[in-house]
């Protein structure tokens, strides 16, 4: 079954016009890897024949109008909105939704209902609401303590057993701290207690169960137009809590047939429900644009035979689109951004 979202475009062909937002100026960007994800993209739609922009969503003449006059537009590029946690959001829906309005064939990847809902890992709590296996956590407003109460809610967290601190609102472990033992904090934990009640979060501050599993690796399994086309295994070095490569960790390419059977399972029914935030019916909470889910990322460890999520990139993830395994997500792409001539 084909599940390739199929974009209707005028009987007379034009070529696609295709808008990929950034949060920097596009010419400060080194477009290339390690330093961008999805670097070559934009490049490669090109090349297939669409007319592809980049245009840094913070600039000011970026309106509503503007946007309207292109078929599709793709976070993909938009690395780093978590640093403006109050802008991006107010953007999406002052800019985006509006520009869909003036122009209802226009598509934005992913949903904007989606990508809100995404920007704030207070989503785990919805999903181990409805049965997905999440770590323990609890979200703190570190705005209305001091370094005495912070302490004693760490505490009665998790006495015992390690566990990790990090904004709501963040990407690439970043500001992200591990506290080995909760009831004996240290000058580093101290420390770290004392620049996030002083400078603030992005967001609240998560404590959560530090899940040893992730020793072993952390999944992700890459999402496209509903199917599942390929899994990385990110694995952290020794003695490291954080998997990402800037602090050492490693990546390899998991054959379909050596990805978990949870992990498969697990991960096709969360798509299936990020799908239901797109397509249920609009109420106070959605944005109904019309627009599709056409990519995700998927992370997770494995626990005692099942999968535990750790987070869902819907917004701006690497989808490793270089490896070679990567292949049927890229073409999944392309089909996307240049539908096929009506």
């Amino acid at each position: 079954m084909d599940n390739t979202l199929s974009i209707p475009f005028p009987q007379k062909w034009t070529l696609p016009k295709v808008l990929f937002l950034t949060t920097e100026p596009p010419e400060t960007i080194r477009a290339e890897w390690p330093f961008y994800q999805n670097w070559f993209l934009p490049q490669t739609i090109r090349e297939r024949g669409a007319v592809v922009e980049l245009r840094c969503w913070r600039d000011p003449d970026l309106d509503a109008a503007s946007v309207s006059t292109y078929d599709s537009v793709t976070f993909l590029w938009c690395n780093e909105y978590h640093q403006h946690p109050k802008m991006f959001p107010e953007f999406v829906r002052n800019v985006l939704v509006p520009a869909q309005r003036m122009n209802p064939s226009m598509h934005i990847f992913n949903d904007p209902t989606v990508v809100l809902w995404n920007t704030d890992k207070h989503y785990l709590l919805e999903l181990a609401e409805v049965g997905y296996r999440v770590p323990k956590s609890k979200f703190v407003d570190v705005g209305q303590h001091t370094h005495a109460s912070l302490a004693s809610i760490i505490k009665e967290f998790s006495d015992s057993k390690s566990l990790v601190l990090k904004p709501a609102i963040s990407g690439s472990a970043r500001n992200t701290h591990m506290i080995k033992d909760p009831g004996t904090l240290i000058s580093d934990d101290i420390s770290y207690l004392d620049r996030v009640l002083t400078d603030g979060t992005n967001g609240d501050l998560i404590l959560q169960q530090y899940e040893e599993g992730i020793s072993s690796g952390e999944y992700s399994l890459i999402f496209v137009n509903g199917e599942h086309t390929h899994t990385i295994l990110k694995v952290p070095q020794a003695g490291e809590y954080r998997c990402q490569g800037e602090y050492g960790g490693s990546v390899e390419e998991i054959a379909a047939v050596d990805v978990p059977r949870c992990a498969g399972d697990a991960a096709r029914q969360i798509w299936k429900f990020l799908e239901s935030k797109v397509n249920k019916p609009k109420n106070e909470g959605n944005i109904c644009t019309g627009s599709g889910l056409v990519y995700a990322r998927i992370d997770g460890i494995i626990k005692d035979d099942a999968f535990i999520l750790m987070e869902i990139e819907a917004i701006e993830p690497h989808l490793w689109l270089e490896a070679k395994s990567g292949r049927g997500a890229l073409e999944g792409l392309c089909r996307v951004f240049i539908p096929k001539k009506m």
